[in-house]
């Protein structure tokens, strides 16, 4: 079965041109939807909440960010900064993109961060990693 996008189940926020939608599954695990502009009071919704996430340990995030239609330049390095500072919380991160330019992007700052960093443009690829993200199998 797959993630259920339910907005009566995610925590959202909505600033003056985005709207951020956080849902957390599961321990451990978060997934996010933001749609419009990013800003830097995005960024700080989305660290407020994964750093309430990280204290259970390892966080795994996936980030559909297809609705996104671009950022300020702020907003990239206040989240690049806070995602240095917090490196060693994550235990993955997936993104799903509209473009494949940022895709590339998203490798070249994994591979600055020393993190692991996945992007996708391709929906179905993104879906089967979040259903397997909610439903490990056991040994």
């Amino acid at each position: 079965m797959g993630f259920a996008w339910s907005r009566g189940d995610a925590e959202v926020h909505q600033g003056s041109d985005f709207v951020a939608e956080i849902w957390a599954p599961r321990p451990g695990l978060l997934v996010t939807r933001f749609r419009g502009y990013g800003s830097v009071e995005c960024v700080r919704f989305y660290a407020q909440r994964a750093e309430r996430a990280m204290a259970a340990g390892p966080l795994t995030v996936f980030h559909d960010w297809c609705d996104l239609g671009g950022y300020d330049p702020e907003a990239r390095d206040a989240l690049k900064t806070w995602g240095k500072d917090h490196n060693d919380a994550f235990a993955g991160v997936h993104y799903l993109v509209r473009s494949k330019i940022v895709k590339m992007l998203i490798s070249v700052a994994a591979l600055t961060l020393g993190r692991d960093l996945y992007a996708t443009t391709d929906r179905g690829s993104f879906e089967a990693k979040l259903d397997a993200a909610l439903h490990p199998r056991r040994p």
